[in-house]
């Protein structure tokens, strides 16, 4: 069976199409309510999501403040834990320091406990041997006061327990000596000495002058200083007991063998035994710190040598060591006064012996050490850096030695740096004095071998040629007139000079003219304008110069009268300066005898 037909749409009614187009639309509306429910759906979302999008931000705001916050908070957490760290380590450093501070508390008074069951009778000894040469128990002993079997009994005990000190022994002579049993002295005398050779020696001998036995004391002292002092090592102590010597609070005797003992070791170091530092070559650069400058006082002789100002002012100045030696040992050493050495006190004497008595052995020397170091280091509260270097500061200068040249040369040239006194320095000063007239000697030599004959000396252009020789005659009228002749053949040279512009003026002169007849029959316009404008101008360049020539040529021989004016002021004060320069250069050589025959005195020999 065949399927029914369809209808066709043209077989329709209109009503049936409308209603088509209805529904269409119907279903339309239906899909656009549906989207725009969708859509304000959406747009709710979008509004929610805006509203919680600000509140995160808000959020995000107050979290970073926060944060910065708890950043600041943590800083200051980290400074304060810094802080508390520091204060930490601070105490435990001084935690620490106070413990080293008590251990070398502990170690100090231990060390001071053994020092007074080893060494404390020791003091007792130097206090009874310092009473015996100041005569302070000797006066005792004369009144009855004091029994001298007192004294030998309290020396003996010593020496039972501490045998090696010569101290003991020697002061057990002086008691011997008081209690008049001359074998014991001697024999107390001889023990001393065995033990402590040198500084038996030099007590004995203080302790002689002391008395008023001053042949004894000066023995020996003679001994003492022959057998007991390296002339390469002297410490400050005998600085003390050649000042001592040299005053004479020993006797004339002892200050007769110091004086040749210092000669001696001087001989003995020119001959080379200490390498020849007492020599003349080793006084040079002492002699060359005393040196005078000439100054300003020949600035126009200096300003108008032609080369070589700098050599002639080395040579002058090497000849001012006569006048600066002479100055310096007349300041340092002035004449002694009558009885110089007749004072009724000994202070260095006592000094010495009193350094002397003090002086520790070598076993207490290193106990001393060390408990002076333990003191220091309680001072610096523990600060063992700062211990230890004024522990070597004082150690280096409780030990500072000196040689014989270097004594000799603080002696007579800086006695700031050298504690001794005038007598002591006058003992020195023979010995060093030949040898600075040696060195000045060569001074001077090596001075005039630099003064050549003549000197090239140059004013203004104009050069001539003056003698070295002060005595020699110069006539300044020719030289002036001969100044002036050669100053006057430059000025009217260069006046001349002034017309040889030869360019200018006919170049620029005919150029422009030329220029100007000729332009018109070549050029037009604005070309011919130019051509003018510029011959003209050239013209007028080349007429200025025939004005310029006579008023340049006026200006130029001005000149040069200022300038002959000139060299004649500075010809009369080369030539002044000149005899003054060398005059005073012979003057400082010629003090060489002066300086020769100048004695320890502060006299000259006739």
């Amino acid at each position: 069976m065949s399927e029914p037909s369809r209808p066709d749409a043209r077989d329709q009614g209109p009503g049936d199409g409308h209603q088509e187009l209805r529904a269409d639309l119907q279903r339309r509306e239906d899909d656009l309510n549906g989207l725009l429910g969708r859509f304000k759906t959406l747009s709710g979302g979008f509004d929610e999501l805006s509203g919680k999008a600000d509140s995160l931000s808000t959020a995000v705001t107050s979290l970073r403040s926060e944060t910065t916050d708890l950043r600041k908070q943590l800083s200051a957490t980290d400074a304060k834990l810094d802080r508390l760290v520091a204060d930490f380590t601070d105490h435990r450093e001084r935690y620490e320091r106070d413990q080293a501070v008590l251990a070398a508390q502990f170690d100090l008074d231990r060390a001071l406990g053994e020092w007074r069951s080893r060494f404390g009778q020791r003091n007792q000894v130097r206090s009874l041997a310092a009473g015996l040469v100041r005569s302070l128990t000797p006066d005792l002993v004369g009144k009855g006061l004091l029994r001298t079997g007192s004294l030998r009994g309290f020396i003996e005990a010593h020496l039972v327990h501490d045998p090696e000190f010569w101290l003991g022994h020697a002061t057990l002579a002086l008691a011997a000596q008081l209690d008049g049993d001359t074998e014991l002295k001697f024999s107390a005398m001889g023990e001393a000495g065995y033990r402590g050779d040198g500084k038996t020696l030099l007590f004995l001998s203080l302790a002689a002058a002391r008395a008023g036995a001053h042949e004894w004391a000066g023995n020996c002292m003679d001994r003492y200083l022959q057998e007991s002092v390296d002339p390469d090592h002297l410490d400050r102590d005998f600085l003390v007991v050649l000042d001592a010597v040299a005053s004479g609070e020993l006797g004339e005797q002892a200050h007769g063998y110091a004086s040749r003992l210092v000669f001696r070791w001087a001989a003995e170091a020119t001959a080379g035994t200490t390498a020849a530092r007492a020599s003349a070559r080793r006084w040079e650069p002492q002699l060359k710190k005393l040196l005078i400058p000439p100054g300003d006082r020949y600035a126009s002789f200096g300003e108008a040598c032609a080369g070589g100002w700098e050599d002639l002012q080395y040579g002058w100045r090497l000849a001012t060591v006569t006048t600066a030696a002479l100055d310096h040992l007349r300041r340092e050493f002035p004449p002694p006064g009558p009885g110089a050495r007749s004072a009724t006190r000994a202070p260095y004497a006592e000094t010495a012996i009193d350094r002397l008595i003090r002086s520790l052995e070598p076993d207490e020397a290193a106990a001393h050490a060390r408990m002076e170091f333990l003191r220091r280091f309680i001072e610096h509260r523990g600060d063992e850096r700062a211990t230890r270097e004024e522990h070597d500061l004082r150690q280096a200068a409780q030990t500072e030695v000196l040689d014989f040249a270097t004594l000799l040369g603080h002696a007579v040239f800086e006695p700031g740096r050298v504690a001794l006194g005038e007598e002591a320095r006058r003992l020195a000063l023979p010995v060093v004095l030949p040898h600075l007239c040696v060195a000045a000697t060569a001074f001077v030599n090596a001075s005039l071998q630099r003064r050549k004959e003549s000197v090239r000396v140059v004013i203004e252009g104009w050069r001539t040629v003056l003698p070295t020789d002060p005595a020699e005659s110069v006539d300044g009228t020719a030289l002036a007139a001969e100044l002036e002749t050669g100053l006057l053949a430059r000025t009217e040279a260069e006046a001349a000079a002034v017309d040889r512009n030869l360019p200018r003026r006919v170049g620029g002169t005919f150029g422009g003219l030329a220029g100007l007849v000729l332009a018109p029959f070549f050029l037009v316009g604005p070309s011919l304008w130019l051509a003018l404008v510029v011959g003209g101008a050239t013209s007028a360049w080349g007429l200025l110069d025939v004005r310029r020539v006579p008023a340049e040529r006026a200006r130029v021989r001005a000149a040069g009268a200022a300038r002959n004016d000139r060299a004649q002021r500075r010809l009369r004060e080369v030539l002044g300066s000149r005899v003054a320069f060398f005059t005073d250069w012979n003057a400082h050589a010629a003090r060489l005898e002066e300086l020769r025959d100048w004695n320890p005195t502060g006299q000259v020999t006739q």
